[in-house]
């Protein structure tokens, strides 16, 4: 079972109601551009999902500043001296690395059983990110820190703190994965997460994860730039 402090539920409950409010905001926007702009349908649903995105999740990072800004180090994995500057700064480094190098295996091990190809969901951010530039905000700011507080500070810290936490580790980064609604490459996000949580173990910063998390969405967003460009 998980038990959290109430703050922790609070930032759960505002990263939710984040990640599902685009089905009421993101139709007021459209109606809005519609009403002021002369774009096309088209333009008008992806100019929509993309403002709505990158507001939602800003005004999501400042609630839960709010919330954490004097909250004590409470979960397991938090407990201890965390690593120093210089230490943090070279894990989130070398795990950005491990990041690439994780989905590289990850891919390799799919083509086996013939699945190939581009995630849909990287398709998907990388063509909005084309479209309107202001969506690497979103995929390689505000995703980054929402998701690791999320799923990694709050999550996996207070599984560890019930279980095993290697256990809690494996439940997290799965539920991780799912939230994606990615199923065909599940193994990658798993991969990604646990590769994060070792991150956060190691350095008892969630800065750190956070880091690795920017660098490696990033250099996704950079690629579909050049792909789409070339294309």
């Amino acid at each position: 079972m998980l038990v959290l402090n109430r703050r922790y539920w609070y930032v759960l409950l505002t990263y939710f109601a984040a990640y599902f409010s685009s089905l009421i905001g993101a139709p007021i926007v459209m109606g809005i551009l519609r009403a002021t702009t002369e774009l096309s349908d088209k333009q008008v649903l992806t100019y929509a999902s993309v403002y709505w995105s990158v507001f939602s999740n800003l005004v999501a990072v400042v609630i839960i500043w709010l919330l954490l800004r004097k909250q004590p180090r409470t979960t397991k994995i938090e407990k201890g001296e965390p690593a120093s500057i210089g230490k943090s700064t070279a894990y989130a480094i070398l795990g950005f690395i491990a990041l690439l190098f994780g989905q590289s295996i990850c891919v390799f091990v799919m083509s086996q059983f013939g699945i190939t190809g581009e995630s849909p969901n990287t398709e998907m951010l990388g063509e909005l990110a084309r479209a309107v530039p202001l969506m690497i905000v979103f995929t390689s700011i505000l995703a980054p820190i929402l998701e690791e507080i999320v799923f990694r500070k709050i999550i996996f810290g207070g599984l560890a703190s019930r279980m095993n936490i290697h256990v809690a580790a494996v439940i997290s980064s799965v539920f991780f994965g799912l939230m994606h609604m990615d199923l065909s490459f599940l193994l990658v996000y798993v991969v990604i997460a646990l590769i994060l949580c070792y991150i956060y173990t190691k350095t008892k910063r969630i800065a750190v994860p956070i880091a690795a998390h920017m660098l490696m969405n990033g250099i996704a967003m950079l690629g579909q730039f050049l792909i789409g460009g070339g294309s």
